[in-house]
């Protein structure tokens, strides 16, 4: 821990090089918040100095509000401390006001759907390097079911519910099943600030919700695509006057979610979707985030056979590694048309194969060994603290350089949603921004009216360091836009 090279013949003292240095790594998010720090004399040991030099730099990076000392216990990586959200916290000051580093390149509000997160202690290709070092050629070993740990989290997952679990470890997997399970020239309902992105590449050929051809399609199917407020009552009266097969839902979604709805009257929209009968499909991003209590009820509730459940494990943890199970009743397992494609897909069969290949092996111990090395834990914490981080900082940035612009709180970790003092143009608009050098989320991803007071940017892809310039391109791109 820490990277420390001391100049001794430099003019500038030790405990301030050490600072420096560790300080540095710090602000570059290299740590998870509450990380314990080498003790004093360990790191005194380890860099040949005296103790009380590494207590003179520990006691000024304590006084920024970057670490933090227990009693008897040591020095550990401060939570962020721009949560504390003071006017004197040096340590949001300091974020805000370092320079960007990327001054001359278009700067990224658009989020995980066009950029990827890397956090550098925790990146999926760091921890190949540490796995295949350890592991070389047993990497590729046979896998045993019984033993391998990342099997037993895949069983752990909802391991009350009755519903088969289908694997997948692709997109191109998930698109496959979900296309053997919809079908083609199916009616599908999705709500107001719905963001299920994936649904939208396999079933719209055209974007029947603003009249425009949708170039993204990647499909040949087809489907009928409607919109719906996620308004009990609005939803409840569209559905009964409205024939319908499926109704999308997300637990990452913009603006009301039928997942923030009482159980009760989730239950009621369950009930009635079993007497019109239609399916409920939920796409749950953030089960490694958080467990949704609902979804767990839901699951073991006499409505269950209503339910299809996504369950993404790891995109949003891992960006590029798209694996996750879909719960499923018999009935889709049994059925003459689904089950040979349900067969190469069902989690006990997945587990039973023993003659998976070398890229297989490969990768179900290498997601065995991240697990038993807390590897998924520390992610997570460290990526959902990371971004409350920005979304902090995108709050302040925007209160001092985007004056009479309001935000609203979303359910999301990863976009923010800006309330602008006038309607625009969402397309032409975000044309505009990327003119201008600002790449933006496409307002269809989110099923959003063209003509809106609300921007969508994103908390995620924008590098803490150049939020504050940012949101300063931003609001210079807006007022140019409307004037």
């Amino acid at each position: 821990m820490f990277n420390i090279e001391l100049e001794r013949d430099g003019s500038e003292n030790l405990y301030t090089q050490i600072y420096e240095a560790i300080r540095a790594e710090i602000l570059a998010d290299k740590y998870t918040p509450d990380t314990k720090m080498p003790s004093i004399r360990k790191l005194a040991s380890r860099l040949s100095v005296n103790a009380e030099t590494v207590v003179k730099a520990y006691d000024l990076l304590a006084a920024e509000n970057l670490i933090y000392k227990k009693e008897g216990s040591g020095s550990y990586i401060a939570p962020a401390a721009a949560l504390k959200n003071t006017s004197d916290d040096q340590r949001l000051r300091i974020l805000t006001s370092k320079p960007s580093l990327s001054s001359q390149k278009t700067i990224d509000f658009s989020g995980p759907e066009h950029g990827t997160e890397f956090l550098e202690e925790y990146a999926w290709d760091l921890i190949f390097d540490r796995f295949y070092s350890e592991f070389k050629g047993r990497s590729f070993k046979q896998t045993e079911a019984e033993g391998n740990s990342y099997f037993k989290f895949l069983e752990s997952k909802h391991e009350n519910s009755n519903k088969s679990k289908v694997y997948y470890n692709s997109e191109a997997q998930l698109a496959e099943i979900l296309a053997a399970l919809i079908g083609e020239n199916k009616e599908l309902l999705f709500t107001s600030g719905s963001s299920n992105s994936l649904f939208k590449k396999l079933f719209l050929k055209d974007n029947k919700l603003n009249n425009k051809e949708n170039k993204d399609s990647l499909s040949n199917h087809n489907a009928n695509i409607h919109l719906s407020s996620a308004d009990y009552e609005s939803l409840m009266d569209y559905l009964e006057n409205n024939t319908i097969d499926y109704l999308i839902i997300s637990d990452e979604s913009l603006e009301e979610n039928i997942l923030n709805w009482s159980l009760s009257k989730i239950k009621s929209l369950l009930e009635l979707s079993q007497m019109l009968k239609f399916k409920i499909i939920i796409l749950e991003y953030f089960a490694l985030y958080q467990k949704n209590k609902k979804i767990n009820e839901l699951l073991e509730s006499k409505y269950q056979s209503q339910i299809i459940l996504i369950q993404a494990l790891t995109n949003r943890v891992f960006p590029g590694l798209n694996l996750g199970l879909v719960y499923l009743d018999d009935y889709y397992l049994n059925s003459s048309d689904n089950k040979e494609l349900f067969n190469n897909y069902s989690l006990i069969e997945f587990m039973a194969k023993s003659n998976f290949s070398a890229g297989e092996n490969l990768l179900n111990n290498l997601l065995a060994y991240y697990i038993d090395n807390g590897y998924l834990e520390k992610r997570v914490k460290f990526l959902r603290q990371r971004l409350n981080n920005r979304k902090v900082l995108l709050r302040e940035a925007i209160k001092d350089h985007f004056r009479g612009i309001e935000t609203a709180d979303i359910s999301s970790l990863f976009y923010f949603k800006l309330l602008l003092n006038q309607n625009i143009n969402q397309h032409d608009f975000k044309v505009f921004a990327e003119k201008n050098s600002l790449l933006l989320p496409d307002y269809r991803n989110f099923f959003s009216r063209e003509i809106s007071n609300e921007l969508i940017i994103s908390a995620a892809s924008l590098n803490q360091f150049s939020i504050k310039q940012g949101v300063m391109v931003l609001a210079k791109i807006y007022w140019q836009f409307i004037s």
